[in-house]
């Protein structure tokens, strides 16, 4: 799909197939809502007042052609009050409209709604490729039959002030890289595990590597994780017959090659049987969801190579596949870690942590600014903050409140949950440094606090995306999710 802006004094002289024009309920209307009802003889005014044609936020209304000056259709879409509109109201404004244009199947727009409020115009632009995108997209690699390519193919966002011409057009380049990040997020997590493995994610890192020179892919398999004492991380792939294979992305984008990098972990699972402590088989299929920590990372890292961000990154896909062998780990094994610290396995299903120590130890050579790990981790998370919010713990209260800033501008809600000592108390053993489960109660929180013990030596946070990785049901698949909110992250820096 074709996404343009286009500077002019009327939204009418272009020509399109329809035009897209935003209503509020305020006595007064924009110059465009009256350019339209010029051109059609005063009939919008006499729909306005009548009700037809309502600001209610997210109300549309569509009409055909309905003059002979103005050979167009008109999508109306309600806003609400201006003083009111912000960015999450834009969005049901985006929804709304494309909902409408994808279902009368229009070809080609014209789009007013860069002149309802200048102050988040350039969000609105970011945020409008990622919504038509999340919209349209499909998975059907795997079906006989195809699904239709979708008629809107060319979208043009009209807008009258010169001034605002560079931060309109940045905000939109942005957006599609987003977007376009976002959907290969999914692609990549949506992979059946007969297909997904940790050679898979590695493979298609790569591949990244070749398209943008900027990054450089290394890969560790069993025999490298082995040198390197990774053996929590190797003792959760023991019972699989796919090699586990931490994947790493570095970008170096800052003048100073040297400088600092940000880094991300990504949990790798591609799929999660419990091990030895299996699941119970119903549900059991979404286990393939296990790795959209990883996909994340590939994600956002594509997304860095793309934007030419001033700044240094590394990424981190740590893979492997937790299944029930006759040399799985067990419930009562305790592993040393690569840091030293042993573990004492009490639930061969709380393996994310057990694969994310190691990879967190890890990272410590990069000397990083700071460290945030991706992770379907708990259940708990689920329970705690549903399927809206990720959950964001760490051990820097800065970076913390970044990341919910991020969240909140990117519209990919996060919320703080405390990791305080008390839980700590939960992850003591009796026989080893600590448990690699702290029993039910602040499940999320405990996991959390597992971490906490190998990240000591740099700022760390931890977003818990069990809840909003991916949906069940009728609607089965991934979300991208938290790509935009990671991104948005570095943009800021």
């Amino acid at each position: 799909m074709e996404i343009l802006i286009k500077n002019s004094t009327s939204i009418t002289k272009p020509k399109s197939e329809c035009l897209v024009i935003t209503v509020n309920s305020d006595k007064n209307q924009s110059d465009t809502v009256k350019e339209v009802d010029k051109a059609t003889n005063g009939l919008v005014s006499q729909l306005i007042k009548s009700g037809d044609i309502s600001g209610e936020l997210g109300k549309t209304t569509f009409l055909y052609s309905c003059s002979s000056e103005l050979k167009q259709e008109l999508l109306f879409v309600g806003c609400g009050k201006l003083k009111e509109f912000d960015i999450n109201q834009s969005k049901q404004v985006i929804e709304a409209a494309a909902k409408e244009l994808l279902a009368k199947k229009v070809k080609s727009v014209n789009w007013d709604l860069l002149t309802v409020k200048s102050s988040v115009n350039s969000e609105i632009v970011k945020q409008l490729p990622q919504i038509i995108n999340n919209m349209t997209y499909c998975f059907d690699q795997f079906k006989s039959k195809k699904s239709p390519i979708p008629d809107l193919n060319k979208i043009t966002l009209i807008f009258n002030d010169k001034k605002q011409s560079e931060s309109l057009t940045n905000g939109l380049l942005q957006g599609q890289i987003i977007a376009d990040a976002i959907s290969t997020t999914k692609t990549i997590a949506n992979m059946p595990s007969n297909v997904c493995n940790a050679q898979y994610l590695a493979d298609q890192a790569k591949q990244l590597g070749k398209k943008h020179s900027s990054l450089k892919v290394s890969c560790l398999g069993e025999k490298e994780l082995a040198k390197l004492n990774m053996n929590a991380y190797l003792a959760v792939g023991r019972g699989s017959a796919n090699e586990s294979i931490m994947t790493i992305i570095e970008y170096y984008g800052a003048k100073d090659k040297k400088a600092q990098p940000y880094v991300f972990v990504g949990k790798g699972l591609t799929f999660d049987s419990g091990g030895i402590s299996i699941k119970p088989s119903a549900g059991m299929d979404e286990m393939k969801y296990d790795m959209c920590g990883a996909a994340t990372v590939y994600g956002v890292m594509q997304a860095v190579a793309e934007l030419k961000l001033p700044i240094n990154v590394v990424g981190v896909m740590a893979g492997c596949e937790n299944m029930p062998d006759g040399n799985s780990y067990r419930p009562g094994d305790i592993l040393t870690t690569m840091s030293g610290t042993t573990v004492e396995v009490i639930n061969t299903d709380a393996e994310g942590r057990l694969v994310l120590c190691d990879a967190l130890t890890y990272v410590e050579r990069y000397k990083p600014k700071t460290v945030i790990d991706i992770a379907t981790l708990t259940g708990a998370c689920i329970v705690a903050l549903g399927h809206h919010y990720t959950g964001v713990m760490g051990n820097n209260k800065n970076l913390v409140n970044e990341l919910v800033l991020a969240s909140n501008k990117a519209g990919d809600k996060a919320w703080e949950l405390p990791i305080d000592n008390d839980f700590q108390e939960q992850i003591k053993s009796t026989c080893a440094d600590i448990v690699n489960a702290g029993g039910r109660d602040g499940g999320t929180i405990t996991a959390a606090c597992f971490l906490s013990r190998f990240t000591e030596k740099y700022h760390w946070a931890h977003l818990d995306i069990a809840g909003t990785a991916w949906q069940s049901g009728a609607k089965k698949g991934a979300t991208g999710r938290p790509v935009a909110m990671l991104i948005e992250y570095l943009l800021t820096r």
